[in-house]
């Protein structure tokens, strides 16, 4: 090997590491949903009103 790195992780923020990619998917999706037209704009509304009332950014 030629580098010997030693990497430290901090495991404390994983858990809002991981609740804010998942609120950021959902709200990619929800997105989409709407582009698309599947959605109304009252639904997108109120879903993405939900989704950041969820993780609490909101």
């Amino acid at each position: 090997m030629l580098h010997d790195y030693n990497i430290e992780v901090n495991n404390s923020n994983d858990l809002k590491d991981n609740a804010m990619l998942n609120c950021s998917m959902e709200l990619s999706i929800l997105n989409n949903l709407f582009r698309e037209n599947l959605i109304t704009e009252a639904e997108y509304t109120e879903t993405k009103r939900k989704i950041l009332k969820d993780y609490k950014l909101l």
